[in-house]
């Protein structure tokens, strides 16, 4: 239809005509005022036509589903247009009916479970799969809440034999079934049938408590008194009955320990007035006591008699000696004991003449053995035979007084070397095995993180102990701290605390006063090593040639790094040191003070010399001294 313009004038003009036919007035292009029809129910064709409702072939479809027909409205351009009309159009999932064929998302239900796939059913080729489901072992969400298989309870199951009781009155139990991964498991937890004993349970699971066939019992075989027994079960306690086991032999003529002999190996105590013997069984008699039988008297340090006195009258017994003092007259008329002489016990008991018998050598004895008048006075050497004469080592000289050798004097046994141009151990050599190095660059690398707060206290006292001896010598010594301190700059590896880095004692000890656990951040004491011991000393130490370089490293946490460099980068380093007073094939000295646990994260780094990797346990000052001693103890000043 073609447009259509009101004009002004004529809309004023025909306004009461436009209200009586309830339209309005528009100006067909001619100049002349034109009514629009009455609002009626309209449509659309496919080509775009407006046309009224009775003119449509198939009217009835508007009237269901979304389907409906319009009414012709003029726009404010005085144009014809219907408003409201819907058709039909291809179903979609939105619980309408689009395409008007009286059902509702019919294409959207393909498995028919009344669910829709906008309804809620997550599967709509399953029928077992929609919101209204059970969910069951099959691996799929069959209720559709985004889970599968769960809360499924497990079933019951029974692997034994059908005719087993498992009704809670025998041992048999029935198992359970878990679903798993869409299918049921093995059947778990169930108690099979076993062979029935003797314990007021149905352990075969065949109705019957007990029901233990009867088979003999007892010893092993039937010789002697023994014999079998029988097996009876009473209230779950199986017993033997009538049985005869092996008992201990007896002397009675029977063979009691049913071992194919009788009376064999007794033996017991017997007496006489003369004490006690042993006797044996024979045929059951106790036959062959060897108690001591009474006899004559003799003078043998025995009662003969058994009358309970001994040597009874007798003051030695016959044939005894004995050693007795020979006595002398000397140049000067004195009745000198001297030598040896012996004396005998004759047929009655008693001691007969001292008899002369010889001088002897001189001994310790309080005594004059070779009658030359002097009484003990000699001396004889003392000491370590085996080192005298070796270093330092000498025999001393000891003196017999009264019988008595006094007290070892003058003699020097071997001490332990020291450096002092002498052999103290008397093996030859001289300060052999002190260290050679007369000037020493000591470095003292310390982790200073917060873990580290219970041992820093005993360390700096330890240390300052320690580095005392040194005092005015051309030793030097530097404290380096790891991670950097955390109020200063937490992102630093490490901090050379003295300035220079190598600094005399008195120096040293002061720095080391300050030193806290104040550090952040991880440890990185493998990245400080590799710094410690790169030829380019990237750290900036500064060794001094004629000094020999020493590391000591502590720390109460596993080696770490910022690196990512691990132990196996820092071996070829540390053991072929380059700087200061080393020559080829040397090695840094290097010591790490640290938790036994962390050993092996440097035992390459100290060439697996045990007596370099330390336990940082117990936090005590003087045990630290005392470690650093054994450390340089040989340095040889």
């Amino acid at each position: 239809m073609g447009a259509r313009f009101c004009r002004h004038k004529i809309f004023l003009v025909f306004i009461a005509v436009a209200s009586l036919f309830n339209g309005c007035n528009c100006d067909n292009g001619s100049g002349l005022a034109k009514v629009c029809p009455q609002s009626r129910p309209c449509g659309i064709t496919n080509g775009g036509d407006i046309i009224i409702s009775s003119e449509f072939k198939f009217q009835e479809i508007y009237g269901r589903g979304v389907c409906k027909f319009g009414l012709i409205e003029c726009d404010d351009k005085g144009n014809e247009t219907c408003v409201g009309f819907v058709s039909p159009s291809e179903e979609i999932c939105d619980d309408l009916d689009n395409d008007c064929d009286g059902e509702v998302d019919e294409t959207f239900d393909r498995d028919h479970d009344g669910f829709t796939s906008c309804g809620g059913d997550c599967d709509d080729n399953r029928l077992a799969v929609n919101p209204a489901a059970k969910d069951i072992c099959d691996g799929l969400d069959n209720d559709c809440n985004g889970q599968i298989d769960e809360n499924i309870p497990p079933i019951s199951c029974w692997s034994g034999p059908s005719n087993a009781i498992t009704d809670g009155t025998t041992a048999c139990q029935r198992g359970q079934q878990f679903c798993t991964n869409g299918k049921w498991g093995s059947c778990n937890h169930q108690t099979l049938p076993t062979p029935e004993t003797c314990n007021s349970i149905d352990d075969d699971c065949n109705g019957v408590v007990d029901d233990i066939r009867r088979t003999h019992c007892g010893p092993s075989d039937e010789r002697g008194i023994c014999a079998y027994g029988s097996v009876v079960c009473v209230v779950g306690e199986s017993k033997c009955v009538d049985a005869i086991y092996p008992q201990a032999e007896e002397c009675d003529g029977v063979d009691n320990d049913c071992d194919g002999v009788y009376d064999e190996g007794l033996v017991r105590r017997c007496t006489s007035v003369c004490g006690q013997g042993i006797e044996s069984c024979s045929a059951g008699q106790w036959v062959n006591c060897d108690a001591q039988q009474p006899e004559p008297e003799l003078c043998d340090l025995i009662d003969n008699d058994c009358d309970g006195e001994t040597d009874e009258g007798c003051t030695c017994v016959m044939g005894q000696a004995k050693p007795c003092n020979q006595n002398i007259v000397d140049s000067m008329g004195n009745i000198v004991n001297c030598g040896l002489g012996v004396q005998y016990c004759d047929q009655y008991g008693m001691w007969g003449l001292c008899y002369f018998a010889t001088t002897a050598p001189e001994t310790c004895n309080n005594w004059d053995d070779d009658c030359d008048g002097n009484i003990d006075g000699m001396t004889q050497d003392c000491g370590n035979r085996l080192t005298a004469g070796i270093g330092e080592c000498r025999l001393g000289t000891s003196t017999c007084t009264a019988g008595m050798w006094a007290d070892c004097t003058g003699a020097v046994s071997p001490l332990a070397e020291i450096c002092d141009h002498l052999d103290n151990d008397c093996d030859g050599d001289i300060d052999e095995d002190l260290n050679p190095h007369n000037k020493v660059d000591m470095i003292f690398a310390i982790d200073i993180s917060g873990s580290m707060c219970p041992f820093i206290n005993a360390l700096s006292q330890g240390i300052t102990q320690y580095v005392a001896q040194f005092q005015n010598t051309e030793h030097r010594f530097g404290l380096l701290v790891y991670p950097g301190i955390y109020s200063v700059n937490p992102s630093l590896n490490h901090m050379i605390m003295t300035n220079p880095p190598l600094v005399s004692v008195g120096t040293f000890r002061n720095v080391l006063a300050n030193l806290q656990c104040n550090g952040g951040g991880s440890e990185p004491s493998w990245d400080v090593m590799h710094m410690l011991t790169d030829p380019a000393d990237p750290i900036g130490v500064g060794w001094r040639m004629d000094a020999y370089p020493y590391i000591v490293l502590i720390t109460d946490e596993p080696a770490q790094t910022w690196t990512g460099i691990n132990e196996i980068n820092i071996v070829p380093q540390s053991t072929n040191c380059r700087v200061g007073d080393c020559q080829p094939g040397d090695a840094y000295e290097t010591y790490i003070i640290t938790n036994t646990t962390y050993f092996q994260m440097w035992d390459d780094i100290v060439m697996n010399d045990p007596d370099r990797l330390i336990n940082i346990y117990p936090p005590d000052a003087m045990r630290y001294t005392e470690l650093l001693r054994n450390i340089f103890e040989n340095i040889c000043i």
